[in-house]
């Protein structure tokens, strides 16, 4: 049993305490700041949208933006374009979840 307890990851409490600590940042301003940096990056988007996830912290963020700049790539060379955009920004993030798209015709 003492061999379990060693393998398992400790208690969530702690998680649970920093998100509780944290969620008091505006994550408003984040989610508004990425948006712009990418609709500057990607002007005949379609669709961009940014949602912060870590709960507030602004530390991790799931980012969907739809647009005929990625007709043609892999979506490797898509979320590439998107990690670029925000570079500087991402230096400062735990995570960034990225789902792109072309528009229909």
């Amino acid at each position: 049993m003492k061999a379990l307890r060693r393998l398992l990851p400790p208690p969530r409490t702690a998680l649970t305490s920093q998100v509780r600590r944290c969620s008091g940042t505006d994550s408003d301003s984040g989610e508004a700041r990425l948006e712009e940096l990418l609709k500057t990056r990607f002007p005949t988007a379609s669709a961009v949208r940014v949602q912060d996830i870590s709960g507030g912290c602004g530390s991790m963020y799931e980012v969907w933006v739809e647009s005929s700049d990625f007709q043609g790539l892999s979506r490797v060379k898509q979320h590439r374009l998107i990690t670029e955009a925000l570079a500087e920004q991402i230096k400062d993030m735990h995570g960034l979840r990225i789902s792109t798209s072309v528009p229909e015709s």
